[in-house]
């Protein structure tokens, strides 16, 4: 088969056309450590509260998996010193584990749920451990349209800004307990940040990877 100069032209247009789109299709890591949060919702690590922490010994951590091209995370939270049935359904939606976004470059205040990744949850995504408990979901949306009741003014930053607002390093995963000392019904928390971006087919296998050892590390500190 020959080729024309205008045929190659088009298809090397084509392939920088295509291009970006291999390149976006990666999906970026992010990970936290949750501890008690101060009475104020703030992230002790962060914010010190005069009223003092949440009187509490359980810790957490969290490995997320952002696709920013599907718009969508795989999420699994590993927490030690709190049982399923010390969750407490809360918020707009009353589900027990939000992510929330503070306040542009304040890392560590209090702020509104941005995803409910609870939200639509089956018990199936919830597992019972010798410590605590586990959860664990796969494709769950950032989209605004896609997250219940969280559709207040001020809540979702939006669509076109959620993707910034979780690399950002200022949103926050809180574990809702109906424990009376939290804030309100917070236990622990924590921030998390981007870690790694790697192309999709490798990413897959890394969710569940270094949890073992950010939970081991979060006890340690407890």
């Amino acid at each position: 088969m020959s080729y024309t100069g205008n045929s190659i032209l088009k298809s090397l247009a084509l392939c920088a056309m295509l291009a970006p789109l291999a390149t976006q299709a990666a999906v970026i890591k992010l990970t936290g450590l949750l501890s008690a949060a101060n009475q104020n919702g703030s992230d002790p690590a962060l914010v010190t509260d005069p009223n003092g922490v949440v009187p509490t010994r359980a810790r957490g951590a969290i490995a997320l998996q952002l696709d920013n091209v599907k718009n969508t995370l795989d999420i699994r939270l590993d927490v030690a010193g709190i049982t399923l049935r010390d969750l407490k359904d809360f918020g707009p939606n009353a589900s027990p584990i939000h992510l929330h976004n503070a306040a542009p470059g304040s890392p560590g205040n209090f702020g509104p749920i941005a995803i409910d990744p609870t939200f639509t949850a089956s018990p199936s995504d919830f597992s019972r451990t010798r410590r605590g408990f586990s959860f664990t979901r796969n494709g769950v949306s950032i989209l605004a349209a896609d997250q219940g009741g969280v559709t207040a003014p001020g809540m979702h930053p939006g669509d076109d800004r959620i993707v910034d607002a979780l690399l950002s390093g200022n949103m926050f995963v809180a574990v809702h307990t109906n424990r009376p000392d939290g804030f309100p019904f917070v236990e622990i928390r924590g921030n998390f940040k981007p870690v790694s971006a790697v192309p999709l087919p490798a990413a897959l296998p890394l969710l569940g990877s270094g949890l073992v050892g950010l939970l081991a590390f979060a006890r340690r500190r407890g």
